[in-house]
């Protein structure tokens, strides 16, 4: 059944809505991913490149999360997720305002906090695939808008997919745009490189990602293999980080360009000791390339 959206309201409701949207709405949930009483499954590593190579942390950093999503913005590292504890936020205010952007957050990768957004939206669209981005004037998440209600993984549907960005205004997503359309697209990575506005995405789940770039966005490369694309600028290359299927598990992999257009082999660099690591997103912090990922099953994703 379709969630209620904030125009559905009783008239009441809606006197009240300009007053509510202005008070702190419900706090972030995502404290129940975190520490010892975390809900297990869905561990999410961290790897970090030392001088002696990559390293992985001894303990995950969160459970219970899923479609990473990783940003910088004013000196924080923000990974958004899709929630799989318990609490997932307040229906009352899903209601009054609109369906919530989860994460945690760290300035030192050691202590993490949670946070969250609510998506303010007349069509009433749920944001999954998110990716928060640093802007001129504040930030942006960028995010497959999805129809309340959609049961299902609603990357696997043989529909258009939209890809919105909304700004953050304090709590709330405010002022959705619509940045392309296709069918199946998912998993929105925007990136700027040399001073190319670039979007990595996945156009078919489990077995493409592609490059779009231009205005308006069109796909202009595409790998075959790799699923869950995430770009991040080290130094004065773009590493590419994605995920391909070996031997019945996840694997994240990396390409490399030094000018948007060439790319290095995929190449398995992390220490995953055999375990399944989905969906890598990655972050240079004080110098330091980092780079998560959740562990999670393969499940069958059929031919597309």
């Amino acid at each position: 059944m379709a969630r209620q959206s904030a125009l559905s309201l009783d008239p009441l409701m809606r006197l009240l809505l300009p007053f509510l949207l202005g008070c702190v709405i419900d706090p972030p949930v995502a404290s129940r991913a975190l520490g010892a009483d975390a809900h297990t499954g869905r561990a999410v590593w961290m790897f970090r490149q030392t001088d002696g190579g990559w390293a992985r942390s001894a303990t995950p950093v969160a459970h219970a999360m899923s479609s990473l999503g990783l940003g910088m913005v004013d000196g924080a590292v923000v990974l958004t997720a899709q929630c799989w504890w318990d609490d997932c936020g307040s229906l009352l205010w899903r209601h009054i305002v609109g369906p919530p952007v989860h994460g945690i957050q760290s300035t030192d990768l050691e202590q993490w906090s949670p946070v969250m957004w609510r998506l303010v939206d007349p069509e009433d669209r749920v944001p999954i695939d998110t990716e928060l981005r640093p802007t001129a004037d504040g930030a942006e998440v960028w995010y497959y808008g999805t129809p309340s209600g959609q049961l299902g993984d609603p990357a696997m549907f043989d529909t258009p997919h939209t890809i919105f960005s909304a700004r953050v205004e304090g709590e709330r997503l405010v002022d959705p745009v619509a940045r392309m359309t296709a069918p199946h697209l998912a998993d929105p990575a925007p990136v700027t490189f040399r001073g190319q506005e670039m979007v990595f995405l996945t156009v078919r789940p489990g077995h493409a990602a592609g490059l779009a770039m231009g205005e308006p966005l069109q796909i202009v490369h595409t790998w075959e293999g790799v699923s869950v694309p995430h770009g991040v600028v080290v130094g004065d290359a773009l590493w590419l980080w994605a995920h391909r299927v070996e031997e019945g598990r996840f694997v994240p992999v990396r390409s490399v360009s030094a000018d948007g257009r060439h790319w290095s082999p995929w190449e398995a660099i992390l220490p995953t000791a055999g375990t399944s690591c989905a969906n890598p997103v990655g972050a240079v912090v004080q110098s330091e390339p980092v780079v998560f990922c959740v562990e999670e099953q393969v499940q069958p994703m059929g031919a597309l």
